[in-house]
């Protein structure tokens, strides 16, 4: 059905050069093509020059072997010998296709993070003829408010896109009586190129699909991103952890020691978990007297609470076959911390918020100064697993930041700095893993995903806990089924550890957010609720379906499936909400052979029943029961 024809390219992106179309302008250039196989697949490079001004575009378009995915990125270079035109509105993805006016158009989507019980929901919007719909994020971190992932559906088949850019990203579908635009960038760009100077675009990835079912397109994205972007250790895929988080005790107690500390790492080996993590509790001169949000930018590990530094902690992981998670938050800075007064001109300012300061990540010299800062805390403390955070919308710093014919420039070398720094820590440090956390979940993109994961996917986990009641667990449910829809690499907290309670928020990974020293942590309820998840672990990098519609309603259901086709196996969850008046469904799962037999259990509790034997027929016709409210049902099934 789609179809890019990379021989006509200006028919695929768009900007505008000196007032003009590069539709006009792209045929008329002296064009270059020249392509190479590398481990999958297949490079092409097109390079168009401009004559007259030195201009520059090279569109990199790779396509793996045995797939019609295709993902470009576009780079802008000033090869003169003095600035160029403005160039603007650049678009790497601007395409039209046929589509009537009687046909249908859908776009499936989702919510981003916003520290709200319904992050990630998803969304389902019809384009009508005459209709116009764009997405965009909420201030500079990707997907604040809104996913960069997406899939139109048409009435045979349809178009999955995902964007790679960490900043401010835009996409828009519109319609007229014959077609259907797709563009999507950057939010605005109007700038000059100085001589030499290059900038990058955005990622596109697009997976055209054929059919009626929207759920293969979403799939198709989700074994992409696990076959080609997920980072690799010796070659083995890098999931989400199994980890501690000792934060919590942190923000009940306002207390942190060394002690403490190593307690917690005794205590997370003794619960059978991967990871120990150190947050934002770390660092700083304060001596416990500030909060540790007003000492970001002092990056000096607290004398009084880790006299010997952050290596005991590393040391004792290692010893004990951990991985050592540790916090950081570099691009937020305060105004009385050492970074500000020392290295003003690392920092970008803006009105709205004169106490917070963005670091620029844009600056070569200020990245060098940040990426040894964080280099030497990971070489001294053995970390394992660098997290960064960032809690602040960097947009109105960009802004500010731009002369009026550099319009989009700051963001851009912010972002590309971003990739340089983590590609860099990546290098020094081999075997380093990346957690990406922005206020919880907020910058999720396909560069991102390509260099980390998500560990910690909302912060409504985290702000109230379970003061949030049995909202949380609802939030839970959204947060894994909704951005499982998508890709698969995320995780999130746990407080409690009934089935119902840690099934809600069970995915590739887990975190325990809750103090794990007392008497009345369940010590044998959390071993076994782990252990579960262990045996379902490898289900996760399966294909995803939702086998309910998925609300925020406190009255309805959950329902969702992982299925491994290689191995024709899988499980599917179902999940009765606190309020649901209703203790049986009607279920169908997807992708079994109504003609095979499979071995079948059902779980209500943490132990695993023996396997009954069921046809696939009857998997597509079951009646699931679950008398409590809220209750859970775990079945697992495999073909025999």
């Amino acid at each position: 059905m789609f179809s890019i024809a990379w021989d006509r390219a200006w028919t695929v992106l768009s900007f505008k050069y000196g007032g003009q179309s590069s539709a006009d302008l792209l045929p008329r250039w002296e064009q270059q093509e020249t392509a190479e196989m590398v481990d999958g697949g297949q490079v092409k490079r097109l390079v168009f020059r401009d004559a007259d001004t030195g201009l520059e575009v090279t569109v990199r378009v790779c396509q793996w072997a045995n797939s019609a995915a295709q993902e470009w990125v576009i780079e802008f270079a000033n090869q003169g010998t003095g600035d160029t035109p403005l160039l603007e509105d650049i678009l790497p993805l601007d395409a039209r296709w046929a589509l009537p006016a009687p046909a249908r158009a859908t776009l499936r989507h989702a919510k981003g993070s916003l520290c709200e019980p319904d992050d990630f929901l998803p969304y389902t919007n019809d384009i009508r003829p005459g209709q116009r719909m764009s997405l965009v994020p909420v201030g500079g971190r990707s997907s604040n408010g809104t996913l960069p992932f997406m899939n139109l559906q048409l009435p045979d088949g349809g178009l999955v896109l995902a964007i790679g850019w960490s900043g401010q990203w835009a996409a828009q579908f519109q319609r007229d009586q014959e077609a259907l635009r797709v563009a999507a960038g950057m939010e605005r760009t109007h700038l000059r190129l100085h001589p030499g100077e290059r900038i990058r675009t955005p990622r596109m990835l697009v997976i055209p699909w054929q059919g009626a079912d929207p759920v293969v397109g979403e799939n198709l994205l989700r074994q992409t991103i696990l076959a080609h972007y997920t980072p690799r250790i010796d070659g083995e895929l890098v999931l989400p952890l199994f980890a501690h988080n000792t934060m919590s005790t942190f923000h009940h107690t306002n207390q942190v020691s060394e002690e403490r500390e190593l307690a917690a790492v005794s205590r997370v080996a003794e619960l059978g978990l991967e990871a120990y993590w150190l947050d934002a509790c770390w660092y700083g001169m304060g001596e416990g007297k500030l909060q540790w949000w007003q000492q970001v930018g002092d990056w000096r590990i607290r004398p009084d609470v880790f006299p010997r530094g952050l290596k005991s902690l590393g040391d004792a992981c290692r010893e004990a076959g951990l991985k050592f998670v540790l916090w950081f938050e570099p691009e937020r800075v305060r105004v009385d911390t050492p970074i500000a007064q020392e290295h003003p001109e690392y920092l970008l300012r803006s009105s709205h918020d004169p106490d917070n300061l963005l670091f620029n990540l844009g600056l070569p010299e200020a990245r060098a100064y940040m990426t040894e800062t964080i280099s030497g805390v990971i070489a001294g403390a053995g970390v394992n697993v660098y997290r960064q955070d960032f809690n602040f919308d960097p947009l109105p710093y960009w802004q500010a930041a731009d002369a009026p014919d550099r319009i989009g420039m700051t963001e851009i070398r912010h972002v590309e700095g971003l990739y340089a720094m983590w590609d860099e820590l990546r290098s020094r440090h081999p075997g380093l893993i990346i957690d990406n956390c922005a206020s919880g979940g907020r910058r999720i993109d396909l560069e991102t995903v390509s260099r980390s994961f998500a560990l910690w996917r909302s912060d409504f986990s985290d702000v109230g806990g379970p003061a949030h009641g049995r909202t949380l667990q609802i939030a839970d449910q959204i947060q894994t089924a909704g951005l499982s829809r998508w890709f698969p690499m995320h995780a999130g907290p746990v407080w409690t550890f009934s089935p119902y309670d840690f099934r809600s928020a069970m995915s590739a990974g887990s975190v325990i957010y809750c103090d794990t020293g007392t008497d009345e942590f369940p010590k044998d309820a959390a071993r076994q609720a782990f252990a579960e998840l262990k045996s379902l672990r490898r289900y996760f990098l399966g294909d995803f379906y939702l086998l309910l519609p998925l609300t925020s309603a406190a009255h309805d259901w959950c329902a969702y499936q992982y299925h491994l086709p290689d191995e024709r196996a899988g499980f599917a969850l179902f999940l009765r909400r606190h309020a649901s008046p209703f203790p049986n469904m009607q279920a169908a799962l997807r992708a079994v052979d109504p003609t095979a037999q499979y071995e079948v259990s059902f779980a209500e509790t943490f132990d695993e029943p023996s396997p009954t034997v069921m046809t696939g027929e009857q998997l597509l016709h079951l009646e699931i029961s679950i008398p409590e409210a809220p209750g859970s049902l775990l079945l697992r099934y495999k073909q025999i």
